[in-house]
């Protein structure tokens, strides 16, 4: 009984050292210099004997070629990256982001895919950046893109999670607008009903910026629900994003622009976060995905010289 119980200690501290040593190998290249089994060894917690024998796994089944130096070390002769990902605990790297109704978030979504191909990757999506930042702190998903505010938001309010890549100012969408339903109105009026989202760290900041001091009525709905609701009366103003107006010519609707101390740049930059202190993650992200080549792409889709997929 104690040998059985022993084997199956011993194999889950292989597995577990095999799952590591994947994701670790994960973030390397080919012909990177493998680091010491001793340094393996403190960094899993295990015995140098579990790391041979997880090495000698990925290796028979070609999930990494080594090639022996002598005293210069090992190095990488070939990663064979999904079969690394097989062999991970997380078989599927998952992201989250907004629903793509915009040419830029089309793009957007694109460019990640098009990042990490290379891996067994999946985009979810969904409204509200409340939501999608609990998905990542639970680990439901590895990151999320939300704006730069809204990150910035959760992080001061104690959330568990970081910013990993910056994207810069326009490339969550490029600016948000004031839309009325009563085109001979310029702003926000005393007796308006307006559009609010709990879930929209950015919709209902705005929101809350503009009407101050107006005597005003909220309506709970979806940001996504503010152009129909606009048109059968239930609101009579909104928060909504400008390039969406762009390309849909909502032109029953009044377009105005928000003030400078009601709006900042923080609102139109994408950012891409993941939970606090996942360093192997950040190091596998950062491999794979370049901030030029995903606004290039984002340019190309915004401009219809590419057709988007996601």
């Amino acid at each position: 009984m104690g040998y059985e119980v022993g084997k199956s200690i011993l194999y889950q501290k292989t597995g577990l050292a095999k799952s590591l040593l994947a994701l670790d190998l994960l973030s390397k290249n080919t012909g990177d210099r493998i680091q010491p089994i001793s340094e393996y060894q403190e960094k899993f917690g295990v015995s140098r004997g579990t790391v041979q024998n997880a090495f000698t796994y990925l290796k028979e089944c070609g999930a990494v070629v080594l090639e022996h130096h002598g005293h210069q070390g090992t190095y990488i002769e070939k990663l064979n990256y999904r079969k690394l990902q097989e062999n991970c605990m997380r078989k599927e790297l998952l992201g989250i982001m907004p629903l793509p109704y915009s040419l830029t978030y089309e793009g957007f979504a694109t460019a990640i895919y098009s990042e990490l191909d290379e891996l067994n990757f999946n985009m979810a999506y969904a409204r509200g950046a409340v939501g999608r930042i609990e998905l990542v702190e639970s680990g439901t998903y590895q990151f999320a893109i939300c704006s730069r505010y809204a990150a910035e938001q959760s992080i001061s309010s104690g959330k568990k999670i970081e910013i990993a890549f910056d994207f810069g100012q326009g490339s969550f969408l490029s600016k948000h607008v004031l839309l009325l339903a009563d085109e001979s109105k310029d702003g926000i009026c005393d007796g308006m009903k307006v559009a609010y989202d709990s879930k929209s760290l950015d919709q209902s900041r705005i929101t809350d910026n503009i009407v101050k001091g107006k005597k005003i009525t909220l309506i709970p709905i979806r940001t996504q629900q503010t152009i129909g609701a606009l048109i059968d009366g239930t609101i009579d103003a909104g928060v909504w994003n400008y390039d969406d107006v762009l390309e849909n010519h909502h032109d029953r609707l009044k377009v105005v622009s928000l003030a400078e101390t009601d709006y900042n740049n923080s609102f139109s930059t994408a950012v891409l976060v993941i939970k606090t202190g996942d360093e192997a993650l950040k190091a596998l992200l950062k491999k794979y995905i370049s901030v030029e080549r995903v606004l290039g792409i984002l340019s190309e889709v915004r401009e219809k010289r590419r057709e988007p997929f996601f």
